[in-house]
């Protein structure tokens, strides 16, 4: 790539911080030795892999395996009647812990209210004092009224903040003694599921009980299902039972798997129920059947409950392990360069335990919803973020940040400073399969002004960015128009972010499905510094959505034979571009100029000419009359298609830095040039009384003529389709048109087709 005043920073830019390879698709994918440690499961001592499989004639694996996977297992085990018995115990604890808790609350209340009594007395009888004290005969004086008023007024605001602290106090207890029992019944319930395992199956070495060490998985989630398609069945059966109520927990989870053969599909179908609840939990069902509420969700509706809590609880039905991890994440309101400290971006996630591998799901960030109309009747639609069902450790670190490293799943953990330091990535990155050229920081130095964020991408997908200054005044825009470039090229997204000034920016991509998308998901956000510019700030880019193919291309069968970066340098004469066809099409094209001045954009049409054209490709040749950047743009559609118009098939942006002291404008072509070559003259302007040799390939012509001042010059017909002849311009200023006559073109084939013009000019004319 030419640099020209695009050219991107030096390395120095980029920061070398970042988790391991985070760009090699393979390196994290990891295969766990049959020989591992595992002295923290007694369960896991003494296993050996050919002890037990050998017999099945199957190939060996690390983990043990459960006789408990599928419903008929479970059915076949009668789990779902004893898991009933369990729960009713579970839900009279529950109960009972209820009533503590609300005894608790009214007690904690009560005592609050006792004690802003007590001081409110204590301030009454003050003032009462202040009374006394004054003479019989006197009246009370205004101030002693007013103080009686700010007394009130001081300890109801008192109260107030009091009582919001102390309710904090109060639902942190709750929460923590809450989430304390749901640990334990979880624990319980595998307990039973583990004591069933080995009433059918003496020999099992899997234990439900004991839950596996954290590890790596072992490959990564691609591995597991190719695509969400697969679950389609599942997803289905998942919302419509949301719908659904249910009084216990083993009815729920017998229904939802009743079609589950694996652990992978009851993680599956669990998660996708989750969220619709989650999703759910303000439609219209609630407003219209108020008393129709699952008994299930009441911990989650009083906020006692999370929803990661709901999922563990309903994993511990179906026989999975599910733990909760608790951490930072780099969510809602986080920006790169932010500090992460005490409370502030807290969250908590899931890992559920699947074919003996820990996996990364995030019930909460998964769930999404899009309000819609449907027959003007309001209509709630629920959507999923499949990246938070089973995300792979090297990409669920750039959000989530464990405080136990050791659930971050990877080989190497990344330490807190490194992941500070990762770019904020949101999940729609890795869902249109984005990935980093290099591993850059969140901040991105530079001493020049200049900037390059390189992404690595699947196909042609729709982007937009927005630059934005960290500290502006309220009368500032938002953000800075016209200072990135985006170029496509092969399967790479340029960005080239051109700084006006020194400071600090923060620079957001956003990535869509489509080529010509309006609505934009955001896929990462960086943190530029610039503290220091050498030289002059470089001018704004044209306002262009991108540079390079689009999914025209590909579609019509266009490829670029020459200058595949969009990004050209023109320093000479002409700059020449050429395109492969694959068949006949329609082509057109346009020329623009860039004004940086004033941001106007100046059609110039006589500065590119299409030199040549046929069924096998496309000539172009452009010329810059003047510094700046110009836009070339080519349309291409069908020829066999009905669509009036054609559609942008590739852009290039051509930087002129030192334009040619003699540059002159093409000949202007007619519709009639198509699939014809000009060899000479190349230049539109012609001077008087000179000579010119005109020379072209012209198929299917019986006669071109070059007619100037109404004298038509006969050109020789050469060897093909080439014709030839020397002309004389005359002494006098005009237009020279040149002229064909092609063989069954129409009916009357005397009628002539005018190809070409040039304007013959004085010399004065064409003196630059």
């Amino acid at each position: 790539m030419n640099k020209g005043i695009g050219s991107s920073p030096g390395m120095d830019s980029l920061a070398s911080i970042s988790p391991r390879n985070m760009n090699d698709t393979s390196a994290w994918t990891t295969q766990t030795s049959p020989n591992m440690s595992m002295e923290s499961t007694p369960a896991y001592e003494n296993f050996r892999p050919h002890q037990y499989i050998q017999q099945q004639q199957v190939k060996p694996s690390p983990h043990p395996k459960s006789v408990l996977v599928s419903y008929e297992d479970f059915e076949n085990a009668d789990v779902f009647d004893a898991q009933l018995l369990l729960e009713e115990r579970h839900r009279e604890e529950e109960e009972r812990l209820l009533r503590f808790l609300m005894e608790e609350r009214e007690k904690e209340l009560k005592r609050l209210d006792d004690a802003i009594e007590l001081e409110k007395e204590k301030a009454a009888d003050d003032l009462l004092s202040s009374i006394e004290n004054l003479s019989i005969t006197s009246s009370i004086p205004r101030s002693l009224v007013d103080e009686k008023e700010r007394i009130e007024d001081h300890f109801l605001q008192l109260k107030e903040e009091r009582l919001k602290v102390v309710t904090e106090k109060i639902a942190t207890e709750e929460k923590t003694r809450n989430g304390k029992m749901i640990d334990r019944h979880c624990h319980e319930m595998m307990t039973l599921i583990g004591e069933k395992d080995r009433q059918m199956d003496r020999l099992c070495l899997f234990d439900h009980s004991m839950k596996p060490p954290p590890e790596p998985p072992e490959g990564k989630k691609s591995s597991l299902y190719k695509s969400p398609a697969v679950f389609e069945a599942l997803d289905l059966r998942a919302l419509d039972l949301a719908n659904k109520d249910y009084n216990t927990m083993t009815d729920l989870v017998r229904d939802l798997t009743r079609t589950c053969k694996t652990e992978l599909e009851k993680a599956r179908v669990l998660f996708r129920w989750v969220i619709a609840k989650d999703v759910n939990k303000h439609s219209v069902n609630e407003i219209v059947r108020p008393h129709a509420t699952d008994r299930l969700l009441k911990g989650v509706k009083s906020g006692k409950e999370t929803y990661h809590q709901l999922y563990k609880k309903l994993c511990s039905y179906a026989g999975l392990h599910c733990e909760i991890v608790l951490g930072y994440s780099k969510g809602a309101g986080y920006k790169p360069g932010m500090r992460m400290d005490g409370q502030t971006f807290r969250n908590s996630w899931t890992v559920v335990n699947i074919n003996g591998s820990w996996r990364l799901v995030n019930c909460t960030w998964a769930a999404r919803h899009v309000t819609g109309h449907k027959d003007n009747l309001p209509q709630m639609y629920h959507k999923y973020d499949e990246f938070y069902f089973l995300t792979d450790p090297e990409d669920h670190i750039y959000q989530h940040y464990p405080d136990d490293p050791q659930w971050q799943l990877m080989e190497i953990p990344l330490p807190f400073s490194e992941f500070l330091n990762l770019p904020v990535v949101k999940s729609p990155f890795f869902n249109y399969g984005l990935r980093f050229y290099s591993n850059y920081g969140a901040t991105l130095n530079t001493d020049t002004g200049m900037v390059e964020v390189r992404l690595l991408i699947p196909k042609i997908l729709g982007f937009g960015s927005m630059l934005e200054p960290v500290h502006r005044q309220p009368s500032e825009p938002k953000q800075i128009e016209g200072r990135t470039l985006l170029r496509l090229v092969n399967n790479e997204a340029i960005f080239t972010i051109a700084l006006p000034a020194t400071g600090l920016y923060y620079f957001s991509i956003y990535v869509g499905d489509y080529w010509k998308s309006e609505c934009l998901e955001s896929a990462c956000t960086f943190l530029i510094q610039c503290t220091n510019m050498k030289g002059r700030p470089s001018p704004p880019y044209p306002p262009v959505p991108f540079f390079g193919p689009t999914p025209v291309m590909e579609n019509l069968g266009i490829s670029a034979e020459s200058n595949i970066d969009p990004l050209v340098v023109c320093n000479n004469d002409f700059i020449e571009i050429n395109f492969v066809l694959s068949k006949d099409i329609r082509l057109t094209h346009t020329f623009q100029y860039f004004d940086v001045s004033d941001g106007s954009i100046t059609d110039i049409d006589r500065y590119v000419f299409l030199r040549s054209r046929n069924d096998t490709g496309a000539n172009y040749l452009i010329r810059c009359h003047k510094a700046g950047f110009y836009i070339f743009s080519l349309f291409a559609a069908d020829i066999t298609g009905e669509a009036q118009s054609l559609d942008c098939a590739f852009r290039y942006l051509v930087i002129c830095q030192e334009p040619s002291p003699t540059v002159a404008m093409f000949p202007k072509t007619y519709q009639k040039w198509h699939r014809c070559t000009l060899h000479e003259p190349l230049t539109g302007d012609l001077r008087v009384d000179k000579k010119v040799i005109f020379r072209l390939d012209v198929p299917q012509a019986i006669e071109v003529f070059v007619v100037i001042n109404e004298i038509w010059h006969h050109l020789k017909h050469k060897i093909g389709c080439a014709w030839e002849g020397q002309v004389s311009t005359g002494p006098i200023p005009g237009v020279a048109k040149v002229y064909a006559r092609f063989q069954g073109a129409t009916k009357d084939q005397s009628i002539f087709s005018q190809m070409l013009d040039y304007q013959i000019v004085d010399d004065a004319e064409t003196e630059i």
